[in-house]
């Protein structure tokens, strides 16, 4: 079964450049936050509730990378085709079929973050290289 990804760019008010980074995934039952850098800023991405995660090389995304890369972004939401699309093929996903989650994939140089989530993440800057010293 082939997926056909379809994703919308999120807008975060940080713009992607090819140093973007997963720099540090943090989870307890509360909420999920992943940090980001670049060489022009650094933030958290904050998730308050989310259904599931998984962190997986970005040569095993494939499929994404002629609608996903950091030349267009580094958070986007998969519409239909990705990670959520493939658990909803399993009988079991009670997930899917009970809550219909919204999809955020996070894409850095090496890691990608896939979020099944209730909504998009709050996204605040953490510092930045552009501030003076």
């Amino acid at each position: 079964m082939i997926y056909e990804p379809k994703v919308v760019k999120v807008e975060t008010g940080f713009e992607s450049d090819s140093t973007v980074d997963i720099d540090e995934i943090t989870f307890d039952k509360e909420c999920l936050n992943i940090a980001v850098k670049s060489k022009s800023w650094s933030i958290k991405a904050h998730f308050d509730a989310i259904y599931g995660f998984r962190v997986l090389d970005e040569g095993d995304l494939g499929e994404f990378w002629s609608e996903c890369n950091l030349k267009t972004g580094w958070c986007f939401e998969v519409i239909d085709g990705g990670w959520n699309a493939l658990e909803n093929t399993r009988e079991h996903f009670i997930t899917g079929k009970l809550y219909q989650p919204r999809e955020y994939l996070i894409i850095g140089l090496n890691e990608c973050v896939s979020v099944l989530a209730f909504e998009q993440p709050k996204v605040v800057e953490t510092s930045s290289s552009n501030k003076p010293l």
